[in-house]
This record gives structure tokens, C-alpha cells and sequence, in this order.
């Protein structure tokens, strides 16, 4: 007779996560991409940073891909690119972190 025992249930590998730690680790995140778009905005080095970007052949070949040719529509894939730039570098650092905190645990 087979099991109705789901392998996943006993795993503890798999470990359910509660909704208080599924919301601080999306307040963590938003935060930290919050933190990321001020630096871009009020850190001289970043800011330039991203004129050069946005100045770049590369980036200029995307408003012609994109079929962008207003000022605004630039400044909305200039935008667009700092969030996702920021929320990216965001989700990175909170895996890492995530990461090793599992292997600090594990020790």
C-alpha cells in the first residue's frame, strides 16, 4: 500500500516560512532598492555614473530599439533602468545575506 506521505512535509530542507518573515524580507528589500535610488540620486559619483550609461552608444541603440524619441520617454528608460539596476543589486545583497545566515545557523 503506498504512503500518502508527502516527501516535502517532513523535509527540512524545506521549511515553510511565515508571513511576518515573508513581509520583512519584502520591506527589507524595498527599502534597501529605496536606499539604492537615493545614493544614484544624491551621490555625485553614482549620478554621473548614470549620465555616462545614458549617454552610451549602448543605451542610445535602445531608444532606437525601443522606438523611444521623446524627452520624456528617454527619461522614463533612464528611470526604469535605475529601479531595476537598484531592486537587482538589492535582491542580490539580500540573498547573499539570506545565504549566510543559513550557514552561520548551520554551524
Amino acid at each position: 500500500m503506498a504512503s500518502s506521505h508527502h516527501p516535502n512535509v517532513s523535509d527540512k530542507t524545506s521549511r515553510e516560512i511565515s508571513i511576518a518573515a515573508t513581509i520583512g524580507r519584502t520591506a527589507f528589500l524595498v527599502g534597501l532598492s529605496c536606499v539604492f535610488m537615493v545614493l544614484v540620486r544624491f551621490w555625485a559619483p553614482l549620478s554621473h555614473g548614470v549620465q555616462q550609461v545614458a549617454g552610451s552608444r549602448l543605451w542610445q541603440s535602445l531608444y532606437e530599439l525601443l522606438h523611444i524619441e521623446t524627452a520624456l520617454g528617454r527619461e522614463q528608460l533612464i528611470l526604469f533602468g535605475i529601479v531595476l539596476a537598484c531592486f537587482t543589486t538589492a535582491l542580490l545583497i539580500q540573498l547573499l545575506g539570506l545565504y549566510g545566515l543559513r550557514r552561520f545557523q548551520q554551524r
